[in-house]
């Protein structure tokens, strides 16, 4: 049997280290909206999807709702994001120390 919509969301929270709580305050959703989605197995909203979209893109949304990449990419995707915010930072903080000279 495949993977639901309600399982890779629970991989997804699992993966951000996140409770289903804050997970649902980092997207600004209504207090247990995606906890009551997943408890009774209901719709999740295009407006929570949207929002996981805009807060976490290196989740494929073709993923989260078809299911259609496999979890190696999907973390690849992942690690790839956060390297790429590391380095992000270094860049900021390294331009704060030059501005500082």
């Amino acid at each position: 049997m495949s993977e639901t919509i309600h399982e890779r969301l629970v991989q997804v929270i699992k993966r951000e280290k996140m409770s289903v709580a804050a997970f649902e305050r980092a997207l600004n959703v209504g207090r247990n909206s995606i906890s009551t989605s997943l408890r009774k197995k209901a719709a999740i909203t295009h407006d929570v999807i949207q929002k996981i979209a805009e807060h976490f893109p290196h989740y494929s949304i073709e993923w989260l709702i078809l299911g259609e990449k496999s979890e190696k990419t999907i973390e690849i995707q992942r690690l790839s994001a956060e390297v790429f915010r590391i380095f992000e930072a270094w860049k900021a903080d390294r331009d704060k120390i030059s501005l500082q000279k």
